[in-house]
């Protein structure tokens, strides 16, 4: 369109390439099978806060409205919107999917130490800050089985939350 592209990814289904529109005025989701088109208005970033559940089924997008941070969920077939639900952060910079599914870990703003941890259903599960007026993370990744999350810092430490008690693994 006349604003740009400012970032492209493929679904897991491998059918459909989602474009982010410069300025994030919306997504375009292009079907390769049968050419239809669908959109998405106003995601938060273009590149990140995006991700799709273990099986693809479901999309997590980190939305902002209203001044205010959430996290929406789109069914894959069909890209209709399932449910959106706020988020406790100052800034979402970003979300990752367990690969277990079930558990959406929201990250906050690089200038604040702090991950949230929400249920699909919008219930968060758990907060963890352990530390304040410095830097927060850096990098996020889950382990394939899901039962330990790598938290990279500014600090230069990393920190294994636990999946089930949500506490730092020793």
């Amino acid at each position: 369109g006349p604003v740009g592209l400012a970032h492209a990814t493929w679904a897991p289904d491998g059918r459909h390439v989602l474009a982010t529109a410069d300025f994030r005025l919306r997504i375009t989701i292009w079907s390769l099978t049968d050419r239809s088109v669908f959109y998405i208005r106003f995601p938060k970033h273009a590149g990140r806060g995006l991700d799709f559940s273990a099986d693809g089924a479901v999309m997590a997008l980190a939305e902002r409205t209203d001044g205010k941070d959430s996290i929406g969920l789109f069914a894959t077939e069909g890209w209709s919107p399932i449910r959106s639900f706020a988020v406790a952060t100052n800034d979402l910079d970003d979300l990752k999917w367990a690969p277990t599914g079930g558990v959406i870990c929201a990250i906050d703003t690089v200038l604040q130490y702090q991950v949230l941890l929400y249920a699909e259903t919008g219930e968060q599960l758990q907060s963890y800050r352990p530390y304040e007026n410095a830097l927060g993370v850096k990098t996020v990744a889950w382990h394939p089985h899901g039962h330990l999350l790598a938290l990279g810092s500014y600090d230069q430490r990393a920190r294994l939350l636990n999946s089930l008690t949500w506490q730092v693994r020793a």
